[in-house]
């Protein structure tokens, strides 16, 4: 019996035919298209993390300014505490003293928090008043808001309103501190009195 199972046919070459060396190309393509949309997704998270870090430097500062702003000898004297405002600072044009804006001024003037950067932008974080997805500049930005507690007994145990410069600091003050992420979503970084 003759078997011709086990011939190799004398004209069929060796090697990938060109349908094989098409999947391989593709494959390479795709594992290049891969490769820089990992590489794109990391710097971006990197973005993210150094916005946390902003957050993080803010809760610093303001967490070892609070431990100490109502003492004579604080160094900061635009952020002392117990100091009431000498005028109504929603008709000023300029930071008053014992308000948010003047603190807040010294703090971008003469602290290590003017050096921050937005990592979306380039720029000095925004402070803003609330991440929002729909607007777009909002991203890297930082939300300070002023919990104000509420009678005891009350079924919400904080009103939660964006610190504004008009807003008094003479009192010891819980802060909520959230950064706004790429999409313009919220991440909580901290609370903490001041």
């Amino acid at each position: 019996m003759d078997s011709n199972h086990d011939q190799t046919p004398e004209n069929k070459a060796l090697g990938p035919t060109t349908s094989d060396i098409l999947f391989l190309l593709f494959l390479v393509g795709v594992l290049v298209c891969v490769t820089w949309l990992g590489v794109l997704n990391y710097r971006e998270g990197n973005k993210t993390e150094e916005s946390k870090r902003n957050g993080e430097a803010w809760a610093t500062w303001l967490t070892e300014a609070g431990n100490t702003r109502f003492e004579p000898d604080f160094k900061h004297p635009a952020c002392k505490g117990g100091v009431k405002p000498t005028q109504d600072a929603s008709k000023s044009d300029t930071p008053v003293a014992g308000t948010w804006g003047a603190c807040l001024a010294h703090l971008m003037a003469e602290t290590e928090l003017k050096d921050l950067r937005n990592p979306f932008f380039g720029e000095l974080p925004q402070l803003a008043p609330q991440c929002a997805p729909s607007d777009r500049q909002i991203m890297g930005a930082i939300v300070l808001e002023d919990l104000m507690p509420t009678p005891p007994g009350s079924p919400v145990p904080f009103v939660v309103t964006p610190l504004v410069e008009s807003d008094p600091i003479d009192y010891k003050m819980q802060i909520r501190i959230t950064v706004c992420d790429k999409g313009g979503y919220p991440i909580k970084i901290t609370e903490l009195e001041f």
